[in-house]
C-alpha cells in the first residue's frame, strides 16, 4: 500500500539481490537442486553431494562435467548470466534444466561460496571464492569438472534461517531432491553423504529399475511393471508398482518431463485414476513416470524454481498418461495368496548366528521392512477355470482351481462383473434400459439441478431415459436394466452429487450401477448362480479387484495345504 509520508526510492543492490534470491533459494534443498541441475547440464556422469547441518552448515556438489572455461569465470556469479540461451525465443526449444542464470548469483547473496573448476586438457584449475560480496580467485589443482561448496547459508538473512525446520526435516527435503534427479537420470551415478555418513548411492547403470531399487527398495523395484507407450510426438516410459504396494500418501509418485523433475497435480491425478478400481480407497500408487514431448508443447518458465510446468494440451497429456499406465497395470493385478507367515526379525532383535538370515530379509534399502505373505503375491493375466464347491456365511464362494482353493467375495466379484458389462455396453452403444411402469418425478437439489443438464447425455448413454419437467424436477421414464428392481434412485442422486461425475463420469456412473445391482453379501446362491458368477469372473478384464479397489478373491495354494497337513 502506498504511504504518502514515505517517498518512493530505489532499493539498494544488496536488498534487491536478497529479495530475488528468496524466489530461487527457499531452503537448503533449493540450493542442492540448482547445483545438481547445473552439473547435469554440464554433462556430468558422476555427482557427489555432501551436506552438513541440514544443509545450512555445508552443501558441496562435485561433478565430472565439462567444467567452466577461465574466460567465463568473471561472469559466473552475475545474475542473468547464462550460456544456455541467448534470446527469449530460445525458451521455446530449451532442453537444459537451467537457463535463467540466477542460481549462483542468488546463492552468493545469501551464503559463502567456493567454486573449484577445470576444463579438459587445462594445465590447472581455478578456485573462485565469493564471500561478503567480494570475489577472489587463484589457480588450484583439479581434474575436469566442477565442485561448488556453499556454507553459512542464510547468514545474511537471519529471518529466513529462523523459519527453517529441524536439521532432520531439511535433510529429508534434500534427500527427496537427490532421489528425484537420480530417478530422472539413471545413467548418472549419484552419491549423497549426510554429516559424514553415506545416505544414498545409485549405480548409474542407465537402468531405471536399478536406481529405483536404491530409492524405493529392492523388493518394490523388482515387482514394478514397465510402462512404455508412444503416440505421435508423445511418449511415456517408467515403472509402476503393483496395486498392493500402494502407500498411505503420495510420496511414491515421481514425475519427469523431458527428464526434468516436475510437480504436477494433473499428472498425479492421471496416474491415480489409472489405478482406480485396483487400489483400496485411501491408498496411493507408487510410480516413476517420464514424459517426453516437444519443448514447444510445454512452458517451463512459469516459476523461478522451475518446479512447475504448463502443458499446452492438458487433456491430451492427462488421457495419454492415464491410459498408458492403465494398460500396463491391466492383467498384472496380483491375487493375494494365503500363506503361513514367516517370522520377521528386526536387526536389533537377532542373535549373531541369525545374521545372514536377517540380512536377507532386511537388505539395506530406503524402504522400511514390512510383513509379507510367505509365498508373496502371484500375478496372473486371467483367472484359471474354477470349479464351484459352495458358499460360506452367505458371503463367500469356495472354488477349486488347478493350483489351490479360491475364496471369492460374492458382492465384490459381482460388482467387478457388472462394472465391466455396463462399460462395455456403453462403449458399444448398446445400453439396456428398463421402462418404469409409471414415469417417476425426481426432485433435485439446487446443486443437482445445476449439473443435470450437462450430465443428461451421459445418463442416456447408460440407459437412463429422462426429461426436464420444469423447475428442479426431473422426469425419469426408464433406468438401466441392471438397476431394474434395485435402488436406482440412490444411484442417480449419488452420481449427480459426486465431484467425480465431472472428471471421470463414465467410470463413476458404471461403478454406481454395478454397486447397486450386484448381489449382496448374505444372499444365498444356488449352485447354478455360483457357477455363472465364477464363469463371468474368469472372463473379466481385471478379475482381482472390485471397481473400488477391494480384493474380489484370495487363494490358498495347494502347497500351503500340504505343508499344513505335513504332507511335504
Amino acid at each position: 500500500m502506498y504511504n504518502p509520508t514515505v517517498p518512493i526510492k530505489l532499493l539498494d543492490s544488496k536488498t534487491v539481490a536478497r529479495i530475488a534470491a528468496g524466489e530461487v533459494v527457499e531452503r537448503p534443498a533449493s540450493v542442492v537442486k540448482e547445483l545438481i541441475e547445473n552439473a547435469l547440464d554440464a554433462g556430468a556422469r558422476n555427482l557427489d553431494i555432501e551436506i552438513k547441518g541440514g544443509g545450512t552448515g555445508l552443501i558441496r556438489v562435485s561433478d565430472d562435467g565439462c567444467g567452466i572455461a577461465p574466460a567465463d569465470l568473471p561472469l559466473v556469479f552475475t545474475r542473468h548470466a547464462t550460456s544456455k540461451i541467448t534470446s527469449f525465443d530460445d525458451l521455446t526449444g530449451i532442453m537444459s534444466l537451467g537457463f535463467r542464470g540466477e542460481a549462483l548469483g542468488s546463492i552468493t547473496s545469501v551464503a559463502d561460496v567456493e567454486l573449484l573448476t577445470a576444463v579438459a586438457n587445462a594445465p590447472s584449475g581455478c578456485l573462485v571464492i565469493r564471500r561478503d560480496g567480494r570475489t577472489s580467485d587463484k589457480p588450484a589443482a583439479r581434474t575436469r569438472g566442477t565442485s561448488i561448496s556453499v556454507s553459512h547459508l542464510f547468514k545474511a538473512v537471519p529471518a529466513r534461517l529462523k523459519f527453517l525446520k529441524t536439521d532432520a526435516t531439511e535433510t529429508g527435503h534434500i534427500v527427496n531432491v537427490v532421489s528425484n534427479y537420480a530417478l530422472a537420470r539413471p545413467e548418472v551415478r549419484f552419491t549423497l553423504t549426510v554429516d559424514g555418513r553415506r545416505s544414498l548411492n545409485t549405480p548409474g547403470t542407465g537402468q531405471l529399475r536399478d536406481t529405483a531399487a536404491e530409492i524405493l527398495g529392492r523388493e518394490t523395484a523388482s515387482r514394478m511393471i514397465d510402462v512404455e507407450a508412444a503416440a505421435e510426438s508423445l511418449s511415456v516410459s517408467g515403472l509402476a508398482a503393483p496395486p498392493d504396494a500402494g502407500r498411505a500418501n503420495r510420496t511414491g509418485l515421481f514425475f519427469f518431463v523431458n527428464q526434468r523433475w516436475v510437480k504436477s497435480p494433473m499428472l498425479s491425478r492421471a496416474v491415480e485414476e489409472a489405478y482406480h478400481g485396483l487400489l483400496t480407497v485411501g491408498r496411493y500408487p507408487v510410480a516413476v513416470i517420464n514424459l517426453t514431448l516437444p519443448p514447444a508443447d510445454i512452458d517451463i518458465n512459469i516459476h523461478p524454481a522451475k518446479t512447475e510446468i504448463k502443458f499446452h494440451q492438458d487433456n491430451r497429456i492427462f488421457n495419454f498418461v492415464r491410459q498408458s499406465v492403465r494398460s500396463a497395470l491391466i492383467g498384472e493385478s496380483p491375487v493375494p495368496v494365503i500363506g503361513e507367515p514367516v517370522p520377521l526379525y528386526r536387526p536389533s532383535d537377532y542373535r549373531q548366528d541369525m545374521k545372514p538370515f536377517v540380512e536377507n530379509l532386511f537388505p539395506e534399502t530406503a524402504a522400511p521392512a514390512r510383513s509379507l505373505p510367505a509365498s508373496g503375491m502371484t500375478v496372473a493375466r486371467s483367472l484359471p477355470a474354477l470349479r464351484a464347491i459352495g458358499q460360506v456365511a452367505g458371503c463367500y464362494i469356495l472354488a477349486e482351481g488347478p493350483d489351490g482353493l479360491y475364496i471369492v467375495d460374492q458382492h465384490a466379484a459381482h460388482e467387478r462383473i457388472m462394472y465391466e458389462k455396463v462399460l462395455t455396453a456403453r462403449q458399444n452403444h448398446t445400453p439396456a434400459s428398463q421402462a418404469l411402469l409409471e414415469p417417476r418425478n425426481v426432485e433435485l437439489s439446487p446443486a443437482e439441478a445445476a449439473v443435470v443438464t450437462a450430465l443428461s447425455k451421459m445418463l442416456a448413454e447408460f440407459g437412463f431415459v429422462t426429461e426436464d419437467f420444469g423447475g428442479r424436477t426431473l422426469l425419469v421414464r426408464a433406468v438401466p436394466s441392471a438397476l431394474a428392481g434395485s435402488d436406482w434412485l440412490t444411484a442417480l442422486h449419488e452420481f449427480l452429487n459426486s465431484p467425480e461425475s465431472r472428471t471421470r463420469g463414465e467410470e463413476k456412473l458404471a461403478e454406481l450401477i454395478a454397486c447397486h445391482s450386484a448381489v449382496r453379501s448374505g444372499k444365498s446362491l444356488t449352485q447354478e448362480e455360483i457357477r455363472a458368477l465364477l464363469l463371468d469372473l474368469e472372463k473379466a478384464e481385471v478379475p482381482n479387484t472390485c471397481p473400488h479397489g477391494r480384493p474380489t478373491l484370495m487363494k490358498l495354494e495347494t502347497v500351503a495345504l500340504e505343508r499344513h497337513f505335513k504332507r511335504t
